[in-house]
């Protein structure tokens, strides 16, 4: 269990670099469309290209590289009160179950998006701002790779659960019936 946590702390690393792209990038989109704002006010004349940067760079810059951080957090919806009357062997299959069904469709995901991405690259995928051609086709790798990590997550918590006697909700929460009575669910 000691290798599996010296591993999942190196993953972490790459977390926090998600975490701190993704704030580079939300910097950026309120500088420059606070700068447009100011322009348009002040010159009546926009920046040129500012929105599709926004929407095409900072957007998916911002989105893909915290994917990893909040699936990793756990608040992602769960439905553990489904499950929490239940034996907690049961409950332990239908967690790795759900894991491996999870595992399964960010995989898909992964291999459908970087398909696409490398379809970008050979056709030279680009937006036009300001008159000038930006490429895209590098941004689209955001999206397989925030994928990857979240495929990479689960089957840290895959493993824990299964080296485990206990439930592990992410690799760092456990699951306990307090925590199942705290949550808010919406009906």
């Amino acid at each position: 269990m000691n290798k599996l946590t010296n591993a999942y702390r190196v993953f972490g690393y790459f977390k926090k670099a998600g975490i701190f792209l993704s704030g580079i990038a939300l910097f950026g989109m309120i500088f420059l469309i606070t700068a447009d704002v100011l322009s348009r006010n002040v010159t009546s004349k926009s920046i040129a290209g500012s929105y599709e940067i926004v929407q095409n760079y900072f957007m998916s810059l911002a989105s893909f590289t915290i994917i990893l951080y909040a699936y990793s957090t756990g608040v992602m919806p769960r439905i553990s009160m489904v499950v929490e009357k239940m034996p907690r062997f049961v409950q332990k299959i239908l967690l790795l179950l759900m894991l491996l069904v999870e595992l399964i469709i960010a995989l898909l995901f992964t291999y459908y998006t970087l398909n696409y991405s490398f379809t970008g690259v050979a056709e030279g995928f680009a937006f036009p701002a300001g008159g000038i051609l930006f490429p895209i086709y590098p941004f689209l790798f955001l999206v397989p790779i925030g994928f990857m990590g979240i495929a990479i997550e689960i089957v840290f918590v895959l493993m824990k659960n299964i080296f485990s006697k206990e439930l592990w909700i992410t690799f760092t929460k456990q699951q306990s019936s307090e925590e199942a009575m705290d949550q808010t669910y919406v009906s």
